[in-house]
């Protein structure tokens, strides 16, 4: 829930929040966007997050206390969202290549899942793993979910070291994943489920209105409006937007718009600058400043 100063305005305290494993997402940022736009037009009530994504700044917002209105595009990105919210069981075991091929176009929440945690770089694209590593990839994942004692004893002879018979279900997975990463690197797809499982564990995603629509087809009122938007320039996403058209509805909303995005053009109010790393970044230390603008517009009483 969020606070207030002395001065009566509203903070929630820096976190990285729960949120689906997703392209650009804001687990680290959310708390800091939601900071700086108090800063900037003060209280509300309702969040618009209209490009949610992996649903970051939907929970920023949730576990501030908001109404939040989560809408997403993408079906199997917003039927998976549904479905965690719904109390869905996720599922823990192996996908192979070719299922992943089979879902990935799918618009059900199983392919929004299939997208999210068995996509290289989130991309929702391509396979999370190359050919020549999958078989560790494999072996390694059924050792450390399903305790498989034949996976053990072939991967233990793959990578020439004795994997010990870990009791404990956590120390057995900490052991294969740090073995695997100093070798094969990581096993992505548990640190990506785990993500999904902190959500699942969310109280108030209970709280969470969800809707699958174009940013320009969701019905405001009073409040403000959060976009996260494929970066213009950026390579990877699924799907894109008119930008010019986006623009133009952002500046003659009549509601608060924030923006997410590396560079605006005129008619835009910069707000607020995160420096921080991601895989998108182009630079070799994986570090980018990212900025939040704002269309100017302050809520009406």
């Amino acid at each position: 829930m969020r606070s207030y100063t002395i001065e009566n305005k509203p903070y929630i305290e820096n976190q990285i929040v729960p949120a689906m494993p997703y392209m650009g997402n804001k687990r680290k940022l959310a708390t800091k966007i939601l900071n700086a736009i108090y800063d900037t037009v003060g209280d509300f009530e309702k969040l618009y997050d209209l490009f949610g994504g992996g649903g970051s700044v939907s929970v920023a917002g949730l576990l501030a206390g908001h109404r939040v209105i989560y809408n997403e595009y993408n079906s199997g990105i917003s039927n998976l969202m549904q479905y965690i919210k719904d109390g869905g069981e996720l599922p823990n075991k192996w996908i192979t290549r070719e299922e992943f091929n089979k879902h990935k176009d799918g618009d059900d929440w199983y392919s929004g899942f299939i997208k999210c945690v068995w996509s290289f770089g989130n991309s929702q694209k391509a396979y999370l793993f190359g050919k020549e590593i999958e078989e560790y990839k494999r072996l390694g994942h059924l050792i450390s979910v399903n305790h498989d004692e034949e996976a053990r004893i072939e991967l233990s002879k793959k990578l020439g070291v004795e994997i010990p018979q870990c009791k404990d279900r956590h120390e057995f997975r900490q052991f294969i994943c740090k073995e695997l990463k100093s070798r094969k690197g990581e096993l992505q797809q548990l640190q990506q489920l785990q993500q999904l499982q902190q959500l699942e564990r969310l109280e108030r995603l209970q709280q969470l209105e969800i809707s699958n629509k174009s940013y320009n087809e969701v019905e405001i009122k009073d409040g403000i409006i959060y976009c996260d938007p494929p970066y213009k320039g950026t390579a990877g996403y699924q799907k894109t937007i008119d930008y010019d058209e986006f623009y133009k509805w952002c500046l003659e909303n009549k509601n608060p718009v924030f923006i997410s995005e590396y560079n605006m053009p005129d008619g835009f109010i910069e707000v607020a600058q995160f420096e921080h790393n991601t895989s998108l970044s182009q630079k070799n230390n994986n570090k980018t400043i990212e900025k939040l603008y704002w269309n100017g517009v302050f809520l009406t009483n």
